[in-house]
């Protein structure tokens, strides 16, 4: 349980840095808003990203169960 929280937190951490969400805050109230279109290019990008990751791993994976 408190892993997912984590694990939430620092992903909803990484998406007000990259500019998904942004926080306003007017006196009394809080506003939050989530850019749709920055939303799905950055879960592009990181679904890319994650894709190579483990091809890459997997190369490597291969090549040292080769030399072995």
């Amino acid at each position: 349980m408190i892993r997912n929280l984590i694990l939430l937190a620092i992903v909803a951490g990484g998406l007000v840095v990259a500019g998904v969400i942004q926080i306003q805050q007017n006196g009394t109230s809080v506003q939050v808003t989530v850019d749709k279109q920055k939303l799905k290019a950055t879960a592009r990008e990181v679904i890319q990203e994650g894709e190579q990751i483990i091809k890459n791993a997997a190369a490597q994976s291969a090549a040292q169960t080769k030399t072995r």
